[in-house]
């Protein structure tokens, strides 16, 4: 069955809700707890208040107790995890590069890559565009274990690592199982909920940090003034302190494991679930599973960084005393869930060394004949362009070149004063200008992991010179408007992450119906004349149950602009509202032609509709 991606996401946000509250839940506890540390060990209560303490059932139990003084505590404790929490989510605010980066990856550039590391670029490649979304850069870890991860916040900032263990021991088959799985984490919503359990995790933890950094600097205290009796006095309430709040970190670090533990092992067997809808072959994720049975490292990540993203990764990262505290669940229970027929015996270490050379299976073919077909259309010598950092930004501009304001468009480029640019330009626009503009799009959408190479100023003056491009002839044009928006959400959100999805703020429609009719409106406006136009408006309408006498607003691309933040933070099952009002507009006329087409993909992009390899746009 179909992996619905939008039910799955709005799952994703029940787990959100879920962390948030046992998070409060730990909070509580360790407030309780940090709170009688404190009266215990700094002698803060007379010895009839101790023995009034573990008496609860004396009348006068709660009015003894110093609620003043565990009021300031239980501040001060609420504060510093605030604080700690909040610096945490500032570390991440880049994103998934940030998370990559702390887990020892290395950005793999296709013009530097070797065959293994482009095996891997050309997989996420088509992975991308079965999925609908940009093309990720992808992080190479040096790590000889079999591993993989998403991050991010939305499929704008994503990014995937992989362990150099994935390359060598591998094939094909089981290399795109386990990105799939990753890309089916970006679909269903996980990445988000997974850098939020890291910085909330961080701030509970943060308490046991505290004990230790006390206990160290009493240490110091002491060698400097060894001979004071007053710091002798009191240098043993201060010990037990620091002990004590050693004791409540590792506790903290308990309910931590527990909460990664119950948020995300039910998200794995759904990505493996949907690894399978994108690749049509069960073995080829299960023989990556087994893979890991059978490698020496198996799944084990060395990063220092691992425990604290344990979480994120495509099989167990971390060795567990206990199963308690796993963040997935037991390797032969995905296998067998993936390969019902599975016998229990995992490759041998000859099997394993020989299979990564092994060629792919014609199910994987069939599975992406949409993806891998549109990547063989595309010309070769353009898909190279589109993956380098020094020509990517050329193929965006050549995407906007117009044959009848051609010697305009050239004069601007030579002002931008880049000659190697306009050289670049030049060598590209006779290929550029017999591509659909869906295929430009799909160009764009490969060009993405290369445009984020390029510094904030770089960016800038780029953008720069895409606008002037579009806007030489006064006119609005659907593909100028889309490119603008997508290197705007996709790129420049890496430079500002304020741009960056980060939750959802509008759960119906009455919130943002007027953004949505503007919507419906523009891609109305789509069909051929005022007749299939009204037909379009109408059937959108009705699959929003909104009034037939609902006026349609005039609408153009610029004023749909300014809406698509209000569209694109909508939650997911508002968003599936949409994508099916969409697609009900579209083919209200029983014909798809490709301005409607273009709109519907680049809509998809833009607004991080989770459409899938089973749902065509057109």
């Amino acid at each position: 069955m179909a992996s619905n991606f939008f039910a799955a996401q709005d799952q994703a946000r029940s787990n959100t809700k879920l962390l948030v509250l046992l998070f409060t839940l730990a909070v509580i506890t360790l407030l309780i707890l940090t709170n009688l540390l404190v009266m215990v060990t700094l002698g803060v209560m007379e010895p009839e208040q101790y023995q009034l303490l573990l008496s609860p059932q004396h009348p006068d139990w709660f009015n003894q107790l110093p609620w003043h003084m565990m009021g300031w505590v239980s501040l001060l404790v609420f504060a510093v995890i605030a604080v700690v929490v909040s610096i945490k989510r500032a570390e991440l605010s880049q994103g998934g590069q940030v998370v990559a980066k702390a887990l020892g990856g290395r950005l793999v550039d296709y013009q530097l890559a070797d065959n293994k590391q482009q095996r891997l670029l050309n997989i996420v490649e088509e992975m991308a565009i079965a999925a609908g979304v940009p093309v990720p850069p992808v992080y190479l870890m040096n790590e000889s274990s079999i591993n993989a991860f998403a991050a991010g916040y939305s499929p704008a900032d994503a990014v995937i690592g992989v362990t150099q263990g994935c390359l060598n021991l591998l094939n094909r088959d089981q290399l795109q199982g386990v990105i799939a799985h990753e890309f089916s984490h970006i679909l269903n919503g996980d990445m988000r909920l997974n850098i939020r359990l890291i910085a909330l995790l961080h701030g509970i933890e943060f308490i046991g940090h505290s004990g230790y950094f006390l206990l160290r600097s009493m240490g110091r205290h002491r060698a400097v003034g060894a001979g004071s009796s007053k710091s002798k006095d009191n240098g043993g309430g201060i010990l037990g302190l620091a002990l004590g709040l050693m004791v409540l970190g590792y506790l903290g670090t308990f309910f931590g494991s527990l909460i990664k533990a119950a948020v995300s092992r039910q998200r794995e067997f759904l990505a493996d679930a949907s690894a399978v809808q994108f690749t049509r072959n069960p073995s080829g994720i299960a023989g990556a599973l087994k893979s890991i049975g059978a490698a020496t490292f198996g799944s084990q990540v060395k990063n220092p960084n691992a425990d604290e993203m344990s979480h994120l990764f495509f099989a167990e990262a971390i060795s567990r005393w206990s199963s308690l505290f796993a963040t997935h669940p037991p390797l032969q229970q995905r296998i067998k869930r993936l390969d019902p027929s599975w016998d229990g015996v995992f490759p041998t270490e000859t099997q394993l060394k020989q299979q990564s050379s092994e060629q792919s299976s014609a199910t994987v073919q069939i599975g992406h004949r949409q993806s891998a077909a549109v990547l063989s259309v595309l010309p070769a010598f353009l898909l190279e362009t589109s993956r380098h950092a020094l020509s990517a930004p050329a193929l965006c501009c050549a995407c906007l070149l117009q044959t009848e304001h051609l010697e305009k468009q050239w004069a601007m480029v030579k002002a931008h004063g880049d000659p190697q640019l306009l050289q670049n330009i030049d060598r590209l626009y006779d290929e550029v200008s017999r591509l659909s503009g869906r295929q430009k799009l799909q160009l764009i959408q490969i060009a993405v992991p290369a445009l984020k190479q390029l510094s904030q100023q770089q960016f800038v003056e780029f953008q720069t010179l895409c606008q002037n491009l579009s806007r030489c002839d006064g006119q609005e044009d659907l593909l100028e408007w889309t490119i603008l928006n997508w290197l705007q959400h996709c790129v420049g959100s890496q430079f500002n992450p304020s741009l960056l999805h980060r939750r959802d703020r509008s759960s119906n429609l009455a919130q943002v119906q007027q953004s949505v009719l503007a919507l419906l409106s523009l891609c109305a406006q789509q069909a051929k004349d005022e007749k299939l136009q009204q037909q379009a408006w109408s059937s959108g309408l009705q699959l929003l149950a909104l009034p037939s006498a609902t006026a349609r607003p005039a609408m153009s691309l610029s004023q749909l602009t300014e809406q698509l933040p209000a569209l694109i933070h909508s939650t997911p099952r508002l968003k599936q509202q949409l994508w099916q009002m969409l697609k009900i507009a579209v083919q209200a006329d029983q014909l798809v032609n490709d301005q409607e087409a273009m709109l519907l993909q680049a809509l998809a992009l833009l607004l991080e509709i989770p459409v899938g390899p089973d749902q065509s746009v057109a």
